[in-house]
């Protein structure tokens, strides 16, 4: 795969065009569970953040909603590459036929270990032949799939994708917000970055859902021109929210 299939692939971070839509805030759904908490609250995010994009601001710290649309740009494109690299690795797999290992006996041992590299070979006391042969026809193979596929490349822009993400993170979780959306915004990053798949039961990680939740119920009916405005300024909400 050429580098630009691979910039095609995954397009370039664009912070502020992630799913936003005109109906993001009206059409969310009345029900909000751990199938759509994530989704929903990015969604919601995403177009309250929009709503202010055009609004100038005091010099300073960058505000967490502007750290929180660029992490967000960052996790949405690194998800992006590593359903991509996981497609690729069964390819790989297929056209290699299989990884590029080497099963050698080791004097001594009760049956093989892998070996991934000749120095990892040259480390067992006793060098099988045949097994050599194997690991460099085996790499060889691998080298020539990685080369038609693009596998490294994809793996490195997740990495990449991901240590900046981290990073974003990081700093969000430690500004100081100014809205009830950015408490939003950071308690999002917060629950994607540990328990992404809403799995945790131990406290306090079910009551932080919960309060996603809270806060994305009165965000959700907010009026769009106090939407950066304190939690005080939102309104009650007849949405049915339920975990």
């Amino acid at each position: 795969m050429a580098d630009s299939e691979i910039s095609r692939t995954l397009p370039a971070i664009t912070p502020g065009k992630t799913d936003v839509d005109e109906g993001a805030i009206k059409n969310l759904p009345y029900q909000i569970d751990r199938r759509n908490l994530l989704p929903v609250a990015a969604r919601l995010l995403s177009a309250r953040i929009a709503e202010s994009a055009g609004k100038r601001r005091e010099s300073g710290p960058t505000p967490v909603r502007e750290l929180w649309t660029r992490w967000y740009a960052y996790h949405h494109h690194c998800a992006r590459s590593a359903r991509l690299r996981k497609k690729l690795a069964a390819d790989m797999l297929q056209a290699a036929g299989g990884l590029p290992i080497s099963e050698l006996e080791r004097v001594g041992d009760d049956g093989s270990v892998a070996v991934r590299s000749f120095a990892a070979m040259k480390s067992i006391a006793k060098l099988d032949v045949a097994s050599k042969a194997e690991l460099r026809e085996r790499r060889k193979q691998w080298k020539e799939a990685d080369q038609r596929l693009g596998y490294s490349a994809v793996a490195a822009l997740e990495q990449e994708l991901a240590e900046q993400a981290g990073i974003l993170g990081r700093v969000m979780l430690i500004a100081r917000p100014s809205s009830m959306t950015e408490i939003a915004a950071k308690l999002h990053c917060l629950i994607v970055t540990h328990d992404p798949g809403l799995k945790l039961e131990d406290t306090p990680w079910p009551e932080l859902r919960t309060m996603l939740k809270d806060l994305i119920r009165i965000a959700g009916t907010q009026n769009p021109k106090t939407s950066a405005g304190t939690a005080d300024d939102a309104v009650e909400t007849k949405r049915e929210v339920s975990l």
